[in-house]
């Protein structure tokens, strides 16, 4: 039996590689940025909000 070289082209499909791949490797220098930039806007947010609360008198001191 013949096979035309464009007919078996065709069907073939290559094979999976096994091994998984890997993610490039993060940056933990801009990781560690990051995170800190996140807690300090957190951090600044709540003084905000403290501090606006006590200049419109909405909190009430209850470590008095």
């Amino acid at each position: 039996m013949q096979v035309s070289a464009t007919n078996a082209a065709a069907q073939y499909v290559a094979p999976r590689s096994a091994a998984p791949t890997q993610a490039p490797a993060a940056d933990l220098t801009q990781l560690a940025v990051a995170q800190t930039n996140v807690k300090m806007t957190a951090a600044a947010g709540a003084a905000l909000g403290q501090t606006s609360g006590e200049l419109t008198g909405v909190l009430v001191n209850i470590s008095a």
